[in-house]
């Protein structure tokens, strides 16, 4: 499969230290994933070692029966969006001190996509950015199969 592409860096957190952000969308008709980039200031240290996020990501629902916002106990860098829990993922800092890259099954439906940061160990606050999911979907509207499956014998 050829993933259909959304070009887009979108900058979620920022501060003196750190910016937080997402990209290289690549978009299925089964989900999409994405790369969770930390970004430190030229004099800031690598940290190595333990844990450099966990992400909870789900997607905003008009229900009013939707579940409350996730959240995430790890330290690190923590995407996330509201309504029905879809997928968690995590990354460690020995493998990825400088974030990580997420899976998400399924695909959003139309409206706003918002991927919220609260970062306590590195003094990033809660902030939030928002991507129109019509993005994604036109994507995975323009992804490709290679091969088809075969047929059963």
């Amino acid at each position: 499969m050829v993933p259909g592409v959304v070009p887009v860096a979108l900058l979620v957190a920022r501060t003196d230290t750190h910016a937080v952000l997402i990209d290289n969308l690549l978009v299925y008709p089964t989900g999409f994933d994405f790369d969770l980039a930390v970004r430190r200031h030229p004099g800031q240290p690598r940290r190595h070692g333990g844990t450099c996020g966990r992400t909870s990501s789900a997607w905003r629902s008009a229900s009013p029966t939707a579940a409350a916002p996730t959240t995430a106990p790890a330290p690190g860098p923590t995407p996330t969006t509201t309504g029905r829990l879809t997928r968690r993922c995590s990354t460690r800092a020995s493998a990825a001190p400088d974030g990580g890259h997420v899976w998400l099954w399924g695909l959003p439906p139309p409206g706003p996509i918002t991927f919220a940061c609260h970062w306590p160990a590195e003094q990033i606050p809660p902030s939030q950015a928002a991507l129109d999911a019509g993005l994604v979907l036109a994507a995975a509207a323009r992804a490709q199969t290679l091969w088809p499956d075969p047929s059963p014998p």
